[in-house]
């Protein structure tokens, strides 16, 4: 009688030990992580910087293709745009000279909290940075917009 008393209070022991083993496992996923509405935020920011790239590197193959008659659009009505993923929104562009050009976001997130991609295989990741909220990224169309990951 005794001795099965004790294998019950063992049971119960080890079952609060694994239980409480799980929920930590659990909280430090979270903490690691992030939340899953955090995670979204991030793929949702990873996005934006692909689609402006994209539009980037869309006006940098037009120049290409028309030599020294190449003109920066005064918008970007005409082109083939994409949409910010949660707004659905398009992205700002604001011709600022002959060659230059600004492409701007909203980001959810501050992309130094997380990690773009590593520095070592991209080192001009570094030029993809940026602050939560409202962000302007400056190209040149003569230069090949670098990719982000």
């Amino acid at each position: 009688m005794n001795k099965t008393f004790d294998n019950r209070t063992f049971d119960r022991a080890f079952a609060a030990v694994a239980t409480a083993a799980v929920g930590l496992a659990i909280v430090a996923g979270f903490w690691v992580l992030g939340t899953p509405g955090r995670q979204r935020e991030i793929a949702a920011d990873r996005q934006r910087l692909q689609d402006v790239a994209s539009i980037a590197q869309r006006l940098h193959e037009q120049y290409l293709a028309d030599d020294d008659s190449f003109e920066l659009p005064a918008t970007l009505d005409a082109l083939e745009l994409r949409n910010d993923p949660l707004t659905n929104q398009p992205y700002e562009y604001e011709r600022l000279g002959d060659r230059d050009f600004n492409l701007c976001a909203t980001f959810d997130t501050d992309s130094s909290t997380h990690r773009l991609s590593p520095q070592e295989s991209n080192p001009d990741a570094g030029r993809w940075q940026h602050p939560e909220g409202r962000h302007c990224f400056e190209f040149d169309v003569a230069e090949y917009p670098t990719l982000v990951y």
